[in-house]
């Protein structure tokens, strides 16, 4: 476990190590931002049972620690008994808040979860049955009642928060585990220190009571003492398995039900933000009214865009190194951004939400590290293409007087990368007069230079004009299938560059039919293709006599470009 999440009634505070960040939400509702680092941190986080005791002990302090820093962000403490005793003793304020929280909350626990059960189940119990029996049953009503008083102050307005903030740092700590998956209950979770705290408590009595030790005080002390901390390295054993699937973790609601709650979204963002800022180690600042951390940037974009379904790391990231004029990996020393910059983000960030693609936010997309424009009258080039441009590239490494057509080049994204990384002379052709005229100006943009025709397939070309490879992205969605598909494709993308006919492989049989005529012998033809696509359009290659056919997949495994040559002279 990496990552130790604390809940306070305002906020959340996170640790990694030694390196920790508290985000909470001020009195004005403005997410305000600590992080720093702390020399309490859990040892031996590798050896079973002991690991629990030192999370255990850590995370009372860390919880309490938590409170105390939370408090800074609302009003201003008065001076009073804390004030006095941390001058006479010379010591830190926060140290005596701690220690006088501690020990109220002791004294409490001791008589409400301790001293009153313990009287309550002799009074209906009595002495006179079997020892064991007796201590047993007196055992289970002390559990009882420490579970009755729990579950009253689950339902205490003031407690609320606590245990929204405890569910939001379940929900992202299962969503890290299970990626979100078939989790119904993700708030729900044994493995936090609230539910950690209770689950020791329960057991610890219940084991002490059922003992029954009887000697003298100081010894019953040691002995008694030893079982709790034998019971909090079994708690967290025990807390930390359940969370590992869905059944068992459905089994601890017996527990966590008392210490967690359904999170708002402010809860959830809160939490992101803690995280975040941990992961980022910025350092030591807060929120301030001119700037936003960018740990609280991402956890914000993260929550408007998961909630259309559409978060995904790399658009985010792309959408703030566009903003910034940054690289992407120059974001990742960003600490923090203006106002101005934050607005422009947050803005372009609900408009993704909305289902606008990057490229109609912006104007542009980058493509193999180059930037294209692009507009209604283009199809945006995808990540995908990029493997068919470097298909191209390996082949035509080290060769010499290659010449090359794109058909359908659109934004002029596969031909213009071509010409750019290669010693090869460039062709691009479209049916369209618009589509012609942002490939140009891309190829002026990226200091190219391609030749750019207007032509159908190869309607325009010279009868005699041959090349060594043919490459396209055509259309390959069929045309019943265009209105099922996502708003951001349907609604942006001209439908002439996503048309591919009935069944979707009418351009891939024009193209192998009269692509021979312009073909150099032992000639190559470069497609991309659409899922599920591979057979029918090997099938059309292989009847119109092209050898050596082989493909290749994408990111996601998916058969997306395939090769053949063509030795044939018609």
């Amino acid at each position: 476990m990496k990552y130790f999440f604390f809940p306070c009634a305002i906020g959340v505070r996170c640790q990694f190590k030694n390196r920790y960040a508290l985000a909470v939400i001020d009195e004005r509702g403005s997410k305000r931002l600590r992080s720093g680092k702390t020399k309490n941190k859990i040892i031996f986080v590798n050896f079973p049972m002991i690991r629990g005791i030192s999370y255990f002990f850590l995370g009372i302090l860390a919880f309490f620690s938590s409170f105390w820093d939370s408090s800074k962000f609302a009003n201003p403490l008065q001076s009073g008994v804390s004030e006095k005793i941390s001058d006479k003793l010379n010591v830190k304020k926060e140290s005596v808040l701690i220690s006088l929280f501690l020990l109220i909350s002791l004294v409490v626990s001791l008589f409400l979860l301790g001293y009153l059960p313990s009287k309550l189940s002799f009074l209906f119990i009595g002495m006179s049955m079997n020892f064991i029996l007796r201590n047993f049953l007196i055992a289970l009503t002390k559990v009882f009642f420490i579970y009755l008083i729990l579950l009253i102050l689950r339902f205490i307005p003031s407690m609320q928060d606590l245990y929204k903030f405890n569910g939001a740092c379940n929900q992202i700590r299962i969503k890290q585990n299970f990626n979100g998956k078939n989790d119904k209950i993700v708030y729900h979770s044994p493995f936090n220190i609230l539910n950690i705290i209770v689950f020791t408590f329960i057991l610890s009595i219940f084991v002490i009571t059922w003992v029954g030790i009887s000697l003298a005080w100081y010894l019953s002390f040691i002995v008694n003492f030893a079982i709790f901390l034998l019971c909090c390295g079994v708690s967290y054993e025990i807390c930390f398995l359940m969370e590992k699937s869905n059944f068992t973790r459905i089994l601890s609601l017996v527990t966590d039900v008392l210490v967690s709650a359904k999170p708002t979204i402010t809860h959830d963002e809160i939490a992101r933000v803690a995280l975040n800022e941990v992961k980022l180690f910025t350092g030591d600042e807060k929120m301030t009214d001119k700037n936003v951390p960018i740990s609280s940037l991402l956890a914000e974009m993260q929550t408007i865009l998961e909630k259309t379904g559409k978060y995904e790391k790399s658009d985010v990231d792309w959408i703030i190194a566009t903003v910034l004029n940054l690289s992407r990996a120059e974001i990742k020393l960003v600490k923090e951004v203006t106002l101005n910059q934050y607005k422009k983000i947050i803005k372009a960030t609900s408009e993704r939400a909305g289902g606008k693609p990057l490229s109609a936010i912006f104007g542009f997309v980058e493509f193999y590290g180059l930037k294209f424009d692009v507009n209604k009258n283009v199809l945006s080039p995808r990540m995908e293409t990029e493997l068919l441009v470097e298909e191209v590239l390996n082949f035509v490494k080290n060769k010499k007087n290659i010449e090359i057509l794109d058909i359908g080049t659109g934004s002029g994204a596969i031909a213009i990368t071509i010409s750019k990384f290669s010693k090869t002379k460039v062709t691009g052709i479209d049916i369209s007069k618009s589509a012609l005229n942002v490939a140009r100006a891309n190829a002026d943009k990226n200091n190219v230079k391609v030749d750019f025709i207007l032509s159908d397939l190869f309607d325009n070309l010279k009868n005699n004009k041959k090349f060594d490879i043919i490459v396209s992205n055509p259309p390959y969605i069929r045309t019943l299938d265009i209105e099922g598909l996502d708003d951001e494709v349907k609604n942006f993308d001209p439908k002439l560059a996503l048309d591919g006919g009935e069944d979707g492989l009418s351009f891939y049989k024009k193209i192998a039919q009269q692509a021979p005529l312009h073909l150099k012998k032992g000639g190559r033809i470069f497609f991309e293709i659409g899922q599920g696509q591979f057979k029918e359009v090997e099938k059309i290659l292989l009847n119109e006599g092209y050898t050596e056919i082989y493909s290749k997949k994408d990111y996601s495994k998916i058969i997306r470009i395939v090769v053949a040559k063509y030795d044939k002279r018609k």
